[in-house]
């Protein structure tokens, strides 16, 4: 079948690397095993963005019967030239289900062994990074004990 249009080029913005403490369990909840980990720091680099993570946000996700785990973060990025960027981050990270248990106990699992993908959002009002706020943003992400690390793309129209 023919597509409207060509399918869009992702182009790399820049590679989070984000400390994180242990989670603290809220519990099951109505909507299934609730936990919070606190992004306690990090780095940003990459061609359009290269800064730190500011400590104090972090990842209140959802986890399911079958260890799949519902992403949804928010932080603050600090770049080297002093803007403030808001990031908010969804996704979705599955497999197997004895993988995504390692994962929870923080052994090591190669990221081949499961998918996590990312939908990421900023907000910025710093002149540099304003183009930043209209783009469709996507990661892949990586999880080891003590870390969360991810690529971010964003989608541009094909020639």
């Amino acid at each position: 079948m023919e597509t409207i249009s060509p399918p869009p080029k992702l182009s790399h913005l820049f590679t989070v690397r984000c400390a994180v403490d242990p989670p603290m369990e809220i519990g099951h909840g109505p909507y299934g095993r609730r936990r919070c980990v606190p992004i306690m720091s990090g780095s940003v680099h990459g061609p359009h963005l290269n800064g730190e993570i500011v400590p104090g946000g972090a990842d209140f996700m959802l986890v399911e019967e079958d260890q799949t785990t519902h992403i949804n973060t928010n932080y603050v990025i600090k770049s080297d030239d002093g803007a403030l960027i808001y990031i908010r981050t969804e996704g979705t990270r599955a497999g197997p289900p004895e993988v995504l248990q390692a994962l929870m106990e923080g052994g090591p699992v190669d990221s081949s062994q499961y998918w996590f993908h990312l939908h990421i959002k900023i907000e910025t009002g710093h002149e540099n990074y304003k183009w930043m706020n209209n783009r469709v943003i996507v990661g892949r992400a990586t999880r080891a004990k003590g870390e969360v690390a991810y690529d971010a793309y964003f989608l541009e129209n094909s020639p």
